[in-house]
């Protein structure tokens, strides 16, 4: 049973695909088709298509839900159900399996992620936030790989706003702490020669955004990549148009799917790992 739930989503995809070659069209329209962001939802290749509210602008910025949006809102929700009972504890321990299995996360998260790159008492004030940034970051990974969600992980819109809301939070956070003018001053190490002074003073400013670039980047090139990867393996099926190739083929889709589970948990991680990084690296300058 378990064999045929994993396999829902290679039948159901080959499925569309095998449609979409049969309409003369090609597999390229298909693949972007079913990892770019839109105002329709179609939780099954046969099934309804829901039509998203469209038009909700507010001083001229749409805010219209998008089947992305929708995800986040899904991601919200099962956070929602999924953290408060497994916030239920007996003395000290959690009262459920779930609960066991939350806690080893946000041990894991305090002990390996955070801890390392912060004080003692800037683990205890930043470790709520880094604990919402990360299971939100899971949840939506989780969430676009079950078939007939989207991935809004795989989105460079959605990407790149979390990216610049870890930007604002470093640059903040470390001219919060050390002053404006302290903070800008110690970017550039101490001690160096008068001659690479300028050249090193820029490269360090402009590490500011790259740093902020690479999140973006990094997040969304590995969930896309692997998306794409699955469903073009599926619509090859179809475009051979051949019963011979297509078990060696699911096979195949099969295993990079149980790949993109790691990495679903792995590219969270990352993220996380490294915003707590560049957020202990703005509060603590001298190190």
């Amino acid at each position: 049973m378990k064999l045929l739930k994993n396999i829902r989503l290679p039948l159901a995809v080959t499925a569309v695909a095998a449609s979409t070659v049969r309409a003369g069209e090609d597999l390229g329209p298909f693949v972007l088709h079913h990892v770019a962001n839109g105002h329709e939802w179609r939780v099954t290749p046969w099934g309804p298509t829901f039509h998203l509210p469209t038009g909700w602008k507010i001083f001229g910025i749409d805010f219209s839900i998008s089947q992305h949006v929708l995800m986040m809102l899904f991601a919200f929700a099962a956070l929602i159900l999924v953290v408060f009972p497994a916030a239920r504890r007996k003395g000290l321990a959690p009262v459920s399996k779930l609960g066991h299995m939350i806690e080893a996360m946000v041990l894991f998260i305090r002990d390996e992620v955070v801890r390392p790159n912060m004080s003692e008492e800037d683990t205890r004030k930043w470790l709520p936030f880094f604990l919402t940034l990360f299971f939100f970051l899971l949840t939506l990974n989780i969430i676009g790989l079950i078939p007939g969600f989207a991935a809004a992980t795989s989105n460079i819109n959605f990407t790149a706003a979390m990216a610049i809301m870890i930007f604002g939070v470093y640059n903040i956070s470390g001219m919060a702490h050390n002053g404006p003018v302290h903070y800008f001053a110690n970017i550039v190490p101490k001690g160096l020669p008068i001659a690479v002074l300028p050249l090193i003073a820029v490269i360090e400013f402009l590490g500011l955004f790259t740093k902020a670039f690479a999140l973006a980047i990094r997040l969304f090139a590995n969930m896309t990549a692997g998306h794409v990867l699955i469903l073009s393996l599926l619509g090859l099926t179809a475009v051979f148009k051949s019963y011979w190739v297509a078990p060696p083929f699911m096979g195949f889709t099969l295993f990079i799917y149980l790949i993109e589970v790691l990495v679903a948990f792995l590219q969270a991680y990352v993220f996380t790992l490294l915003s707590s990084l560049f957020v202990g690296m703005a509060l603590h300058q001298e190190h």
